[in-house]
C-alpha cells in the first residue's frame, strides 16, 4: 500500500465525516453531555422520589387490635428511626361514608375516595393463637402501595417488641434466647475494590454502546452515503487499489469511533471524580480513599477501547457496504448494534470471566476485560490476547471488504442483494436467485424457530418434536423460496442422482467422518463442557425408544430437511453470488454455527462443507442427503448399540486415542476424503469429454 495515497484518502474521508453534524453531535454531544445529564438527573429523581416518599404522612385505621394505643405509642416512636410519619384516624372521622355499612366497607370506601392510604385488621392464627395482622391497600395508588409498605416494617418492628416483651415476662433473658447465634460480617475487601466492581459491571456496557453509535453514522456515511451522493463511482476510478481506499474509510471511521471512545472514558471520569468530590465533602468515609489506583484500569481500559472501536468501525463498514441508501444502511445496521448490546452485558452474567475461552469471542472479551482491570486483577497475557483479537478482527474485515469493493454487484446493483419478500409478489421476476437479505432473513427466522418453536416440541414431545422441528425447517424454507418465485431447479437442484455420484460421496464422507470425531475428541480435551452437553442431549432422547423411530427421526429427517436449508437455499444461492470455495466455505461454518455447540461448530462444519462440494460436483440435492443421513444413521447406532461395538469395534466408540492412533486415524481419513475427491474429479471430466 502506498501511504501517501492512504494519508490522502484519509485527509478527505475524515473531512467528509467531520462535516455530518450528525456524526459530530453522537461523538461529543453524547458523552459530554447527555452521560452527565443523564447520572445528575437519575441521582435528583431518585433523591425526589425518596424525599417524597418519606415527607408525606400517611393516614392509617386500625381494627381489631388488642392494645391500639400501644401499637400507635410505638409505630410513632419508630417511625422516626425510618424518616416515616403517619396519622392514626378512627372510623368516626371518616366524614361523608354511610353510617349503616360494616367497618370493612367503610375502609375499603374510604381507600377507594383516598381518605386513608391503608388500614389493619387483627385476626387470630386458628392453628397457635397467635395475632395475625391483615394490612389492606391499593396497589394501583402509590401513596397506598408505599404506605402498605411502610407498615410491613413497621408491624416487624412490633412484632419483635412483643416477643422481647413476652419473654421478658416468663423471666427469660430475651438477648439469650432470640439470638442465641451472633453473626457479623468482615469485608475484606478494600473501598476501592468495592467501588471497583461496581463500575467494572456498569462501564462496558456504557462504552461498548457509545463507540458503536461513535462508529455507526461515519460507516453508513463513507459507504451507503457515498453511493446515494453518486462520489464512489469518482472515488474508484483514482488510480488507487481496492485495499488503499477501504482501508482509508476504515482509518477515517476508527479515528471518528476511538475519539468517541476517548470522550466516553473522559466523560465517565468526570461523573467519578464529581460523584467523589460530591462524597468526599458530604462525610470524612472517604478520606483513605485512593483514586490513583484506578489509573492503570482506566489507561488500559482506553487502548482497549480504542481497538474496540477499530473492530466497531470494520464491522458496520462490512455490514453498510451492501446497503444502497443511508436509510437501509441505518435497518442493517440496527441488528448488529442489539447484538452487540447484549454482548457487552456479558459482564453482569454471574461465573462469566475472561480466561483462554473468551479471550476471543468478539465483544465479550472486551466487556469481560474491563471488569477484570477494575478488579485489579492485571494478567499481562490475557488483555495482550484480548487487544490482538480486536486488531486481528478488524484487519480479517478490512481485507474481506477489500475483496467485496471488487463486486460491481455488490457496489452498484439493482437491489439483487436484498430482501425480495419485502417487494410485491406479482412483481418479482420469475425464476430468480435469493438475495443476501434473503439469506440473512430466512436464516434468522430459522434460528428463532430452532431456539423457542424446536426446544419446545423437543421437550415436551421428545423424538416427535424432532421430527416436527425439521419439517418446520423445510416448509419454512420451501414457502420462502416460492413466494419469492426462486429458480428451484438453479437453486435447490432436484436433479436426479447418478449412482457413481452417491458412491463417490459414500467414500468422501467415510473420511469426513473420521477427521469429524478426530476434530471432536481433540477439542472435547479443552472445552469438556460443550461435549457432555452435546452427548447428554442426544443420550436424552433415545431412552426408551425404537430404533427405526430414532434413524426416522435423527437421521432421515434432518437428511432431507436441513439439506433442504442448508445446501439447497443456502448453498444454492451462495454460488450463484460467490466463488465456489467461498461458498462452501460459509455454507459450513453457518451449519455448524446453527447446531449451537462450540465443539460442533468445527466438526458439523466440516461435514456441512464436504456436503457441499459433492453437491457442486453432482449437480443433485440427494447425493449430500444421502451423505447426511449415512453420517446421522452411523452415529445414532453407535449411540445405541454401543455395548456391542465396545466388545467388537473398539475404536469405533473410544473417548480418548494415543497419538500414534489419532496419526493413524487422521491419515485414513484424509485418504479417503482425497479418494472421494479424485472420484468427483475424474467423474467430472468424464462427463465433459461426453459432451
Amino acid at each position: 500500500m502506498n501511504s501517501k495515497v492512504i494519508k490522502s484518502l484519509y485527509k478527505k474521508e475524515i473531512l467528509d465525516v467531520l462535516r455530518d453534524k450528525k456524526t459530530l453531535l453522537m461523538m461529543i454531544v453524547v458523552p459530554l453531555v447527555l452521560y452527565p445529564l443523564l447520572f445528575l438527573c437519575s441521582m435528583y429523581l431518585a433523591s425526589s422520589i425518596m424525599s417524597e416518599s418519606t415527607a408525606h404522612s400517611y393516614s392509617i385505621c386500625c381494627e381489631g387490635v388488642d392494645d391500639p394505643k400501644a401499637m400507635e405509642n410505638f409505630i410513632f416512636e419508630k417511625s422516626a428511626d425510618y424518616n416515616y410519619e403517619f396519622c392514626f384516624i378512627d372510623s368516626l372521622s371518616m366524614n361523608g361514608l354511610p353510617e349503616d355499612i360494616s367497618n370493612e366497607e367503610k375502609y375499603t370506601l374510604a381507600l377507594q375516595n383516598r381518605l386513608i392510604d391503608a388500614y389493619i385488621i387483627q385476626t387470630t392464627d386458628d392453628t397457635d393463637f397467635r395475632a395475625v395482622y391483615e394490612i389492606y391497600f391499593y396497589s394501583s395508588d402509590s401513596q397506598s402501595n408505599t404506605a402498605a409498605s411502610m407498615i410491613s416494617d413497621m408491624l416487624k418492628e412490633y412484632g419483635e417488641y412483643v416477643r422481647v416483651k413476652n419473654v421478658s415476662a416468663a423471666g427469660l433473658d430475651p438477648e439469650r434466647i432470640l439470638d442465641s447465634v451472633k453473626y457479623t460480617f468482615k469485608d475484606l475487601s478494600t473501598h476501592e475494590e468495592t467501588v471497583g466492581s461496581l463500575f467494572g459491571y456498569i462501564i462496558p456496557f456504557l462504552l461498548i454502546a457509545s463507540v458503536l453509535m461513535g462508529a455507526m453514522y461515519p460507516a453508513i456515511d463513507v459507504t451507503a452515503g457515498e453511493k446515494e451522493r453518486g462520489t464512489l463511482e469518482t472515488l474508484l476510478t483514482l488510480p488507487v487499489k481496492n485495499i488503499e481506499l477501504i482501508f482509508s474509510k476504515f482509518l477515517a471511521t476508527a479515528t471518528v469511533a476511538s475519539g468517541a471512545a476517548f470522550l466516553n472514558v473522559l466523560s465517565m471520569g468526570i461523573i467519578g471524580g464529581y460523584f467523589y468530590g460530591s462524597m468526599s465533602a458530604a462525610t470524612d468515609t472517604l478520606k483513605d480513599f485512593s483514586i490513583g489506583v484506578y489509573v492503570p484500569a482506566i489507561l488500559i481500559t482506553l487502548v482497549a477501547a480504542c481497538l474496540f472501536a477499530m473492530f466497531c468501525s470494520a464491522l458496520c463498514l462490512f455490514v453498510c457496504i451492501f446497503a444502497k441508501s443511508f436509510k437501509e444502511a441505518q435497518n442493517y445496521t440496527t441488528p448488529v448494534m442489539v447484538v452487540m448490546m447484549l454482548a457487552g452485558m456479558a459482564g453482569m452474567l454471574p461465573g462469566l470471566e475472561l480466561n483462554e475461552k473468551t479471550v476471543w469471542i468478539p465483544v465479550v472479551n472486551v466487556a469481560l476485560l474491563i471488569v477484570k482491570l477494575f478488579s485489579f486483577k492485571f494478567e499481562a497475557a490475557l488483555i495482550l490476547e484480548v487487544l490482538v483479537a480486536n486488531l486481528a478482527y478488524s484487519l480479517i474485515f478490512v481485507v474481506i471488504m477489500a475483496r467485496t469493493f471488487k463486486s460491481e454487484g455488490i457496489l452498484f446493483g439493482d437491489g439483487s442483494e436484498g430482501i425480495h419478500i419485502i417487494e410485491s409478489r406479482k412483481d418479482m421476476k420469475e425464476n430468480q436467485i435469493p438475495g443476501i437479505g434473503d439469506l440473512i432473513l430466512l436464516f434468522s427466522v430459522l434460528l428463532i424457530v430452532l431456539m423457542m418453536a424446536g426446544s419446545l416440541l423437543t421437550i415436551k414431545f421428545g423424538l416427535v418434536g424432532v421430527i416436527l422441528q425439521q419439517l418446520l425447517i423445510a416448509a419454512i424454507t420451501l414457502l420462502y423460496g416460492w413466494y419469492i418465485k426462486t429458480d428451484f431447479k438453479k437453486v435447490f437442484a432436484f436433479n436426479k442422482p447418478q449412482i457413481k455420484n452417491i458412491l463417490a460421496g459414500t467414500v468422501m464422507w467415510a473420511g469426513a467422518y473420521i477427521i469429524m470425531n478426530i476434530v471432536a475428541l481433540f477439542l472435547a480435551m479443552f472445552f469438556p463442557e460443550s461435549a457432555d452437553a452435546a452427548d447428554s442431549m442426544v443420550m436424552s432422547l433415545l431412552d426408551n425408544s425404537n430404533i427405526v423411530f430414532i434413524l426416522i427421526a435423527t437421521a432421515l429427517m434432518p437428511a432431507v430437511c436441513e439439506e433442504i436449508a442448508f445446501r439447497g437455499f443456502l448453498f444454492g444461492t451462495l454460488k450463484n453470488r460467490y466463488k465456489i470455495v467461498s461458498a462452501i466455505l460459509i455454507t459450513g461454518i453457518i451449519f455448524g454455527a446453527y447446531h449451537m455447540n462450540f465443539v460442533k461448530l468445527f466438526a458439523v462444519g466440516i461435514l456441512g462443507a464436504i456436503n457441499a462440494y459433492c453437491l457442486y460436483k453432482s449437480d443433485s440435492i440427494f447425493v449430500p442427503m444421502w451423505m447426511h443421513l449415512l453420517n446421522n444413521s452411523f452415529a445414532m447406532i453407535l449411540a445405541v448399540k454401543s455395548d456391542w461395538f465396545e466388545q467388537y469395534i473398539p475404536f469405533l466408540t473410544a473417548e480418548h486415542y494415543s497419538v500414534p492412533q489419532m496419526l493413524i486415524l487422521a491419515v485414513c481419513g484424509i485418504v479417503l476424503t482425497a479418494a472421494g475427491f479424485i472420484l468427483f474429479e475424474y467423474i467430472g471430466r468424464k462427463k465433459n469429454k461426453a459432451k
